[in-house]
């Protein structure tokens, strides 16, 4: 039989109107089967549905069908607000209708309204007039939600609805503190107020667990974010308090984690606020007051980039050799590129081999260039002022040398990027430079400098310092000026400084100023959401396009990271709608600073952008895709790009070139398969002559970003904290005013962000460690270093071979390896069988078959030190060994791997927030011993710039016969120079600092004065020690590099020394001295002594170097036998010098007749000869000393030669030199003296003298040589 399809409801409608109940309700409840099919009739008979659910006389089950049944009719309808209403009186039939399958899509609309009316009633303070029906269906849901394991589900409704109480009583039933994380991470990176926001994370903060070290979850992270984001020092403090003394580890990893992300006034209050604490305790709160600094994290990651430095020089070369250093542009674009690539690093190698390309910048090249040194030394904070030393403005004043102004400004501006995130401690000087500055180069400078420094102080001094200045109305002063007011004041919504700021940017005639100024209020509302509206709305209505250009930064900051959908809409609206490119431009741009959290969501929103007519918008669509998908390898980012590059319009290619830098940040060739040809792109384009400027100047930034902090360091928004990273986003929004002033695109490296893993113990000392990567090498590796170019060779050209001779030679291969004739030979038969037709001509030599093995196949995982590199997405990957000596106290990351990185794993595109970075350590085995890494950061004086003519002052010390002007000529370098010649030597401090403080370049003749810490304070004006010889160990050379001064030495010429030690052997052995006195003063005796016979004799070398080694060669003439010993010789060197190898000081001692030295001075060998010593020695024996003073015990020997225990000695060098008048030693007539002479000749002066004008010269050329190590 067949069943045939209803396909009218009227007959069912029909029994709407009989009078019986019954027929009624069984025609309500078969209607709402049949609504989806034939609502439009249904919807002509709603007014009798309705009347009838009116009824009060009908049962309450047949008025709830009937609501039900004209809520789905008015659904159908689209009527959705009356379908709510009688959903809501519909009461058990709509909760019955929840499960009946087909319904699912009504009752979820009718929900999500519930929902959403729900929410508009509960933010708008009707709490009290809530439709109890409506209150029911929430609770229903809230219920449901629960019952099912939804409960993320269920906090999204409570955030929304302001029902915290649900949130609280999910986490009571389940304890698991992911559900209040969840809760914090919805508050905060949503678009809720910032009021709410703050109740919200107030609420669930006492609701989470105490945390304590090692539980293997990431409530630190979670922890650490919440106090960040409230900035509360009130609930900061007693935190850290409750960790210590029992989990003091656990606020060590805190004070760190705060640091990432927290406001500089916030951590200042924190460690304001700590106890002092007990003697138990004290030292504890002491370390983290220091932690909450900030200096300890920039120390360590200082030493992380110094130790890690992978920059490929060969890369800068090609830059350098390929771009014009006359042009301004190019210059700087090197400047940038190489102050990226070793940004943090502390090494400006490639600046000291290229000072002739440094010397070229000129005006604001020169100082593009200085402040450059601040973003390589960007954290080394403790020496800044040393390092920038001979470029910053002497004594308070401005230089009159032409073009000094712009160095002194640049190394203002230096000095702030050095000393960012590090506290406000150099403000003070930045302000008073800022105050004495007379110049709006230098104004410029100090004013950024002061800006970046004391970023977020908001010290009202230092603003209206900046104010004063921006007043002048210097458009070159003025506009540092707007973007540093802005900048102390950071975050604080300050009504009156935006007034002001405002005000005269309206007033003012200078572009400039008012671009500062625009900038600055965007900095001012950062963060504030909601309190910047109005702000925004007033900027946004200005006729001035750079008043509206500031408005559109101060919305984006203002809502930065929050993915605000009314802030995007805005941007999109005005990115499309604005007369003024600029502000098109920077409206798209600004796209990066709201979804930097969600960087899979910018290339689908400027996809159609990057298409677009106008290219100015195109350009920002590059930069918001760079910044907000910076190091994340992001493919859909890169598609969009790489087309870009090849854009009709410079700027914008020039922008694709820079975005592509900032996301292929870390990555590796297995990990993104663009970035071989990436890196091969930027280098053409820089090669390329026929290439436009503003592209090669793209290509040489994204170069110097694809590298930066030699390839240790990414572009992340975001902090480790999971808050937002101030610094990062302050930085990445003034690079992106480079478009007007190139210098501010130094500000690139505050966004930089170390990525490592830096383990420290319960002393905070950096310990020897390993950990695991569980992924395979190459997925996380540094880039391959660019091969060396090759000296181009003749190739020879391939012999053609016919296609029949490469069958006939394949045959008999084949037939060779068949017959077992075949030799051992490189190549294998060739296997495949050959068809009957014609093959590929082929060049001889190309057909062989491959000779390597297969490639070994690469492990799965690798095992890391302690300060190596970690990258972002490498973190889900890093495992400490159960059974390891140290353990962190947290998490790595709160993120784990999805899958363990296997061949065809896929790198993590999105932005990793949390974990990582400095990791504090439990010593899970104290009764080993631990080792540790010592940190070495040397830095080497910042490179010279050229003296000018007669303008340096040079004072020659212990010139004791006169000839360092004789001995050489100095007539190349006369007149630059003014000499002054010493010939005495002082030995009172006060009176050598008080004669040598005016000079600026100080020349030693070896050793005769000792140039050591507390001296070198003293002269503030040296900047050179030109020594002689290329050892002198009475001169402190690291710590006059660390003061900026350079330290030179110089070649020896001839074998003075040796001759001398066989004078003063052969005068003490024939006793040529006493009998030479004998017969000058008339003694009538005739020999007197009896000499001492060399052949024979035994010579006792203490010392077989170099010297010692001549001196044995020498006696073997004579017939001696020669024996050796020092503390480090081996029987093996003593060998191969010709010496016997004497085991001990004594034996060597007690059998020689003539006891020479050759050590060299240091702590281990002074007074290596004692008393006890000299006991040993026979009495017909002779002691020489031509090494150092200070090797013997003076006082023994002279006891030793008054009481004639030993026959003589032969002395060259004494402990104190010259030789006091009064000496005992020059009272001995067994003793033969010289005053140092050993390595005195004519062929020794000569190298000297001359070495150290060559060595001046270059000072003054600018291009220090021959510096000693």
């Amino acid at each position: 039989m067949v069943i045939l399809s209803q396909s009218s409801a009227a007959g069912v409608l029909a029994l709407l109107s009989e009078p019986d109940p019954v027929f009624k309700q069984h025609a309500l409840k078969s209607l709402n089967a049949l609504v989806p099919r034939f609502w439009a009739e249904i919807s002509e008979h709603i007014a009798l549905i309705e009347s009838l659910y009116d009824n009060d006389d009908m049962p309450k089950d047949a008025r709830d069908s009937a609501a039900l049944l004209a809520s789905k009719v008015y659904y159908f309808l689209g009527e959705y607000v009356e379908s709510l209403s009688f959903a809501l009186g519909a009461g058990n039939a709509f909760e019955a209708e929840s499960r009946v399958p087909g319904s699912e899509e009504y009752v979820e609309t009718v929900m999500s309204m519930a929902i959403d009316k729900y929410v508009e009633e509960q933010t708008n303070g009707k709490q009290d007039k809530v439709d109890p029906r409506l209150q029911r269906i929430i609770e229903s849901i809230f219920t449901r939600c629960i019952s099912e394991g939804e409960y993320k589900q269920a906090v999204g409704i409570a955030l929304e609805s302001h029902r915290l109480d649900i949130i609280s009583k999910i986490y009571e039933q389940v304890k698991d503190t992911s559900i209040l994380t969840y809760a914090m991470e919805a508050v905060i990176d949503s678009g809720f107020s910032l009021s709410y926001r703050d109740t919200v994370l107030r609420f669930i903060y006492p609701l989470f667990p105490r945390p304590t070290a090692g539980d293997g979850s990431s409530l630190a992270q979670s922890l650490t974010r919440l106090l960040v984001t409230l900035g509360d020092s009130s609930l900061t403090v007693p935190l850290l308090v409750s960790l210590v003394p029992k989990e003091y580890l656990l606020a060590y990893q805190f004070s760190f984690d705060l640091v990432e992300g927290g406001a500089r006034d916030y951590l200042d209050l924190v460690g304001a606020q700590l106890p002092a604490g007990n003697a138990d305790n004290q030292e504890i709160f002491d370390k983290i007051r220091s932690i909450l600094t900030g200096q300890e994290s920039v120390k360590l990651y200082l030493e992380f980039l110094k130790r890690n430095n992978h920059v490929d020089t060969l890369i800068l070369k090609h830059t350098k050799d390929s771009l014009e250093p006359r042009s301004s542009i190019y210059h700087t674009a090197l400047t940038l590129q190489n102050a990226f690539m070793h940004s943090g690093t502390t090494s400006d190698l490639f600046l000291r081999e290229n000072l002739e390309w440094l010397g070229l910048a000129s005006n604001w090249s020169k100082f593009s260039a200085t402040a450059g040194l601040g973003v390589i030394h960007k954290g080394y904070y403790e020496q800044g002022k040393t390092i920038l030393g001979p470029y910053l403005p002497q004594n308070g004043n401005e230089s009159s040398i032409p073009g000094a102004a712009y160095s002194e400004g640049g190394a203002l501006y230096a000095l702030g990027l050095i000393n960012a995130g590090c506290g406000t401690e150099i403000s003070g000087y930045l302000r008073e430079a800022l105050r004495t500055a007379q110049g709006e180069v230098v104004q410029h400078g100090a004013a950024l400098g002061l800006g970046i420094a004391a970023m977020g102080s908001k010290n009202m001094e230092t603003f209206e310092d900046l104010k004063n200045v921006l007043f002048m109305d210097s458009a070159v002063a003025g506009e540092a000026s707007g973007y540093a007011m802005g900048l102390i004041m950071l975050g604080t919504a300050a009504e009156e400084p935006v007034r002001e700021m405002l005000s005269y940017a309206r007033e003012t005639q200078h572009e400039k100023i008012i671009r500062g100024l625009a900038i600055g209020i965007a900095f001012v509302f950062y963060g504030r959401q909601e309190e910047a509206d109005e702000t925004v709305k007033e900027l946004l209505a200005e006729t001035d396009p750079i008043l509206r250009y500031g408005g559109v930064y101060t919305l984006a900051l203002a809502y930065a990271g929050t993915s605000n959908n009314d802030a995007v809409r805005q941007l999109l609206h005005i990115a499309v709608s604005d007369v003024s490119d600029d502000v098109r431009r920077a409206a798209v741009t600004s796209l990066a600073f709201l979804l930097f959290k969600n960087p899979s969501q910018v290339p689908r929103i400027v996809q159609l952008l990057s298409e677009s007519y106008n290219p100015h918008v195109r350009c920002g669509a590059t930069l918001a895709l760079g910044i907000a998908c910076a190091g994340t390898g992001m493919q859909d980012a890169i598609e969009i790009l790489e087309p870009m590059t090849k854009d009709s319009v410079d700027f914008v290619r020039q922008g694709a070139f820079i975005a592509l830098g900032m996301i292929l940040l870390e990555q590796s060739e297995a990990s993104s398969p663009s970035l071989a040809s990436t890196r091969a792109l930027y280098s053409r384009i820089i090669a390329d002559k026929h290439e436009d400027p503003m592209a090669k100047l793209g290509a040489a930034l994204g170069q110097g970003l694809i590298d930066a902090g030699g390839r240790n360091v990414t572009i992340n928004l975001q902090s480790r904290a999971g808050s937002r990273n101030t610094n990062a986003i302050v930085g990445m929004v003034l690079f992106c005013q480079f478009w007007y002033w190139y210098p501010l695109a130094h500000c690139a490296c505050l966004a930089f962000e170390p990525t490592g893993i830096i383990g420290l113990d319960g002393d905070l000392k950096v310990p020897k460690f390993e950990f695991t990567s569980n992924a395979k090498p190459s997925l996380f590796a540094y880039p391959p270093t660019t091969p060396p170019p090759k000296k181009e060779t003749v190739t020879k050209v391939a012999t053609a071979v016919l296609s029949t001779t490469a069958k006939v030679k394949a045959r008999e291969k084949k037939k060779a390896a068949t017959e077992g004739d075949a030799m051992e030979t490189d190549e294998k038969p060739d296997t495949k069988t050959e068809g009957d037709g014609d093959v590929e001509m082929k060049a001889e030599g190309t057909s062989k078959a491959s000779t390597s093995k297969a490639a070994k196949k690469e492990p799965s995982f690798e095992t890391l030190p302690n300060l190596s590199r970690v990258t972002p997405a490498q973190l889900a990957y890093i495992s400490f060994s159960s059974d390891g000596k140290y353990q962190p106290v947290r998490v790595v990351t709160a993120k784990p791997a999805s899958t363990r990185a296997g061949k065809n794993v896929k790198q993590v595109e999105e932005k990793v927030a949390g974990g990582g970075g400095i990791l504090i350590l439990v010593d899970r085995r104290p009764e080993q011993q631990a080792e540790f890494i010592q940190f070495e950061t040397v830095i080497q004086p910042p490179p010279a710039e050229p003296c000018p003519r007669g303008g340096c002052s040079i004072v020659f010390r212990d010139d004791y016969q006169q000839v360092a002007l004789t001995t050489a000529d100095w007539s190349s370098i006369a007149d630059q120079i003014q000499a002054d010649v010493f010939t005495d030597t002082l030995s009172d401090e006060d009176s050598l600092a008080k004669r040598l403080e005016p000079y600026e370049i100080i020349c030693a003749m070896r050793e005769r004065t000792k140039f050591l810490p507390l001296l070198l304070d003293r002269l503030p004006n040296l900047r050179l020690i030109a020594t002689t010889g290329r050892v002198n160990r009475s001169i402190d050379v690291n710590y006059a590099r660390k003061k900026g001064i350079y330290v030179s030495g110089t070649d020896n010429g001839g074998n003075s020394t040796v001759e001398h030690i066989w004078t003063l052997i052969m005068s003490v052995a024939r006793h040529i001295v006493v009998e030479h006195i004998n017969i000058r003063t008339s003694n009538p005796r005739w020999q007197t002594v009896v000499p001492m016979g060399l052949a024979g004799s035994t010579l006792g070398l203490i010392g077989v170097g170099r010297l010692g080694s001549e001196t044995a060669k020498i006696a073997k003439v004579f017939g001696m036998k020669v024996i050796g010993w020092s503390p480090h010789l081996t029987p093996e060197r003593a060998e191969a010098q010709g010496v016997e190898f004497i085991a001990s000081k004594q034996e060597l001692l007690s059998r020689s007749d003539i006891v020479s030295l050759h050590l060299v001075l240091s702590e281990s060998t002074t007074k290596i000869i004692n008393a006890a010593d000299l006991d040993l020695m026979k009495a017909s024996s002779f002691l020489i000393n031509t090494s150092r003073g200070p090797l013997i015990d003076e006082a023994a020997l002279v006891e030793a030669l008054k009481n004639k225990k030993i026959a003589g000695a032969g002395l060259d060098v004494f402990e104190q030199e010259p030789l006091p008048l009064d000496h005992p030693l020059r009272f001995l007539d067994n003793v033969t003296l010289s005053p140092h002479n050993g390595y005195v000749n004519e062929t020794n002066y000569k190298v000297f003298w001359t070495s150290t004008v060559e060595n001046i010269k270059g000072y003054l050329d600018g291009k220090p040589r021959s510096l000693l190590e």
